[in-house]
């Protein structure tokens, strides 16, 4: 039996299971390894407790202040031991200041408007390792490409369907022309 499309390149109807396995199963390692680095990433990952001493250049007054390390990774359980008023050397009240879990403080009361405190504080975080930043690159590396891989799936489809007009078109012409 003779192939009616002899042209290298070209997709025959018989190519389209196989290219549409391909990239399906493209599409199945890439979230098999999203699946995976994500699980792994979160597992790799420890809490730490620390304590920051007389971080300096802070302030209190009815304006946020926001502790240095404040966007660590899993910031939490943010808590002031003590504000030292550097201005007048006198420790600032605990009582008199509102804190929030994202690392900030505040203060409504104008006697203790200072921009010159010393402020010590204890939070819990989630230090960063080389196996988190990879799995996280990963990621997304994953994520940026998988628009991409849509996109292949799409244009892999349009030329399966031309393949199948064009072949088509190409043997309805062939036979009109033998009769």
């Amino acid at each position: 039996m003779k192939r009616i499309n002899s042209k290298k390149g070209q997709l025959t109807l018989g190519d389209a299971p196989s290219v549409v396995l391909i990239v399906g199963l493209l599409f199945l390692v890439m979230a098999t390894i999203a699946l995976v680095s994500d699980k792994f990433g979160d597992a790799i990952l420890s809490e730490e407790t620390l304590t920051v001493t007389n971080e300096t250049a802070g302030w209190v007054n009815q304006t946020n202040y926001t502790v240095d390390y404040a966007g660590e990774l899993g910031f939490t359980s943010f808590s002031v031991v003590e504000l030292f008023n550097l201005s007048s050397d006198t420790l600032v009240p605990l009582a008199n200041i509102t804190q929030y879990p994202d690392g900030k403080f505040v203060s409504a009361d104008f006697y203790y408007n200072s921009t010159n405190v010393s402020v010590t504080y204890t939070f819990t975080h989630t230090p960063e390792t080389e196996a988190y930043d990879a799995t996280d690159a990963l990621q997304t590396e994953i994520s940026n490409n998988t628009s991409i891989a849509g996109i292949v799936l799409t244009i892999s489809l349009i030329g399966i369907v031309l393949s199948i007009l064009i072949g088509v078109f190409m043997g309805v012409t062939r036979r009109s022309s033998r009769v």
